[in-house]
């Protein structure tokens, strides 16, 4: 049995890292360079027939994950992908990649599925991800993710009544009125809404370049000025701010809402009050989330006329599809009687 590692604990047995690269040391103690990455390594491994073991564990293929493939995701992707991966990695995260199996992924789908469908479809699409990129590098065999059947969720059926939007708003601060505005207007993500700076603001209008497209489509957005634009951004122009502050919207300390890993601390909170307020006090009687505002602009400016499409920035008219399916109460005419032609005696011949 070999010596405990003092270092590089995440390793496979017989890989060491030496002045920046990784390197296999036989029986023979003949050291062979696998390569500069993690990546590098496990392919060499995988081409040598070496099968990796010892403490590599579904954390370690994550952190590798991390580390290799995560950044080249949006940030909100990213914030989204590790905070699914704080559940799995309670369940699986000790074991090794190659000793889970399909009917373990079944267990995890069934029993998370009981507090949440969607969550547990979520983080195991992650694990499958991860598992993809472990198959890539030679590391395990196959995927134990795949044809895994996974909770049906319906789409979100969610429209907010424009009654409903007034409601809520009639209870709004002065900061979640000035935010609702402009969210309707734009249709933007709140990761988007949040990352609005004075610097967005252009003479042909407001500028925007989605975050969870600047790795994929990349389209940069101008929302050009109307007079409801305007006066939206004006009004955020003048929430109450320290003059250090460029964010749209900001703490009360001036800081933005979100953080430089984008992550949102406090605006969930914040969202909630004001609905628990509008419940209580205004004929609101159906709670609707922050993101329901989207599919509001897209039902609503594709009820219109207009391009639902350009304005909720995707590259797809299929995509926005989604955000329009059911969302708002199809007003459909009754049949009409038809009037009967008998000469008036009210009886029908035969």
């Amino acid at each position: 049995m070999g010596r405990k590692r003092k270092s590089n604990k995440d390793l496979p047995q017989r890989v060491y890292k030496k002045h920046g690269a990784y390197y296999l040391v036989t029986s023979e103690n003949k050291w062979i360079k696998l390569g500069n990455t993690k990546s590098e390594m496990y392919k060499a491994l995988a081409e040598l027939d070496v099968r990796p073991t010892g403490a590599f564990t579904v954390e370690s293929l994550w952190s590798d994950f991390c580390q290799d493939r995560l950044p080249d995701l949006a940030h909100s992707t990213q914030r989204g992908y590790k905070k699914a991966a704080k559940m799995f990695l309670k369940t699986f995260g000790h074991m090794l990649p190659g000793e889970i199996k399909s009917s373990d992924i079944a267990k995890y789908l069934l029993v998370r599925g009981r507090k949440a469908k969607t969550c547990a479809n979520a983080e195991i699409q992650i694990l499958s991800v991860m598992y993809t990129y472990a198959v890539s590098l030679g590391h395990v065999e196959f995927n134990p993710c795949m044809r895994v059947k996974r909770h049906k969720i319906g789409p979100r059926e969610r429209y907010v009544e424009d009654w409903e939007f007034d409601e809520f708003k009639s209870v709004c601060d002065e900061f979640m009125g000035a935010y609702l505005e402009l969210k309707y207007l734009t249709g933007l993500r709140q990761t988007d809404m949040l990352l609005l700076t004075m610097a967005n603001i252009k003479d042909e209008g407001l500028y925007v370049r989605p975050n969870k497209t600047q790795n994929s489509t990349g389209e940069t957005r101008i929302f050009v000025w109307t007079p409801d634009l305007r006066a939206a951004v004006e009004r955020i122009e003048n929430l109450p701010r320290p003059k250090f502050s460029l964010h749209f919207f900001v703490k009360k300390n001036g800081t933005p809402l979100i953080d430089e890993e984008f992550n949102i601390a406090g605006f969930g909170y914040r969202w909630g009050k004001i609905m628990d307020k509008a419940l209580k006090e205004t004929k609101l009687s159906t709670r609707f989330q922050e993101k329901d505002i989207r599919a509001k602009t897209a039902t609503d400016a594709d009820d219109d006329g207009q391009d639902a499409t350009s304005i909720l920035g995707h590259e797809d008219s299929r995509t926005t599809r989604i955000y329009l399916r059911g969302k708002k109460i199809k007003r459909v005419k009754p049949l009409e009687r038809k009037v009967s032609n008998t000469g008036g005696s009210g009886e029908s011949s035969n």
